[in-house]
């Protein structure tokens, strides 16, 4: 079989183009979309079929250049490979998906975007220090999301018999603790009890404090990575890969 990667590399220009290209036909057309202009309709239907093609083309051919250096397929699993799923899958889930569902799928088009993390260098770097930071925000997270949890169902429990038109079911509360937690505070809803005034204190504080932790270890891990990008000799893709062999060992040592 013939090797793929030159194809791929001369093909590079073509797709740059293609993923500003469909991002703009998307735009185009939620910007001039009527209920009664089908045909206006089918054309950029076919336009965004067209683009998901030749971009699932390109997946199918990074497999194959996959398997020819070698690399035990790790393309499927690399962050490279995961981008170029996301920026087809949503129109191949789109033809089978519920009729109601499928404009709410085709937003997801927005990601092809993402594929100029395979040509930018500083989009590497940035998901790079995400990735590196994951160890340590887990058990943040997961503080996070007990404490919302509890907050959830407390003011639900508090506050849905003094308003039950506005705190309904639980989902009403989780929307209101994350508000809250994003000290957004729209105003639609606000606790008229004393325990669910009380709660909510509780609720900002608390996160808060947890919020406060999970942004010091993003700015630990972008300082590093930041220092790195000094370092023209470092390949952030390399990177990737030392820093999941590094998070396996630690897994698996545990």
């Amino acid at each position: 079989m013939p090797q793929v990667r030159p194809i791929l590399k001369q093909a590079d220009r073509f797709l740059k183009f293609l993923i500003v290209l469909g991002t703009i036909v998307y735009l185009a057309e939620i910007s001039t979309r009527t209920s009664s202009d089908v045909p206006r309709q089918y054309v950029f239907l076919w336009a965004e079929g067209l683009i998901a093609l030749i971009f699932t083309i390109e997946y199918a051919l990074r497999w194959i250049d996959d398997a020819q250096d070698h690399y035990g397929w790790h393309y499927p699993y690399s962050p490279l490979g995961i981008v170029d799923l996301v920026s087809i899958l949503p129109f191949w889930i789109g033809l089978f998906a519920p009729i109601g569902w499928v404009h709410f799928l085709r937003a997801f088009r927005i990601f092809q975007l993402l594929k100029f993390f395979r040509y930018n260098r500083s989009l590497q770097l940035v998901a790079l220090g995400f990735y590196r930071a994951w160890p340590a925000l887990k058990p943040l997270l997961f503080s996070h999301f007990v404490v919302g949890l509890f907050c959830t169902a407390s003011i639900y429990e508090a506050e849905y018999e003094a308003q039950p038109e506005k705190m309904r079911d639980l989902f009403d509360a989780a929307y209101f603790t994350m508000v809250t937690v994003a000290t957004v505070g729209y105003g639609d809803i606000t606790p008229v009890t004393t325990l669910g005034r009380s709660i909510t204190m509780f609720t900002f504080v608390t996160a808060l404090a947890i919020f406060a932790g999970i942004l010091g270890v993003f700015g630990a891990s972008f300082y590093k990575v930041m220092e790195e990008e000094l370092d023209p000799d470092i390949d952030p893709i390399a990177e990737f890969q030392k820093e999941s062999e590094r998070q396996l060992r630690a897994c698996h040592s545990r």
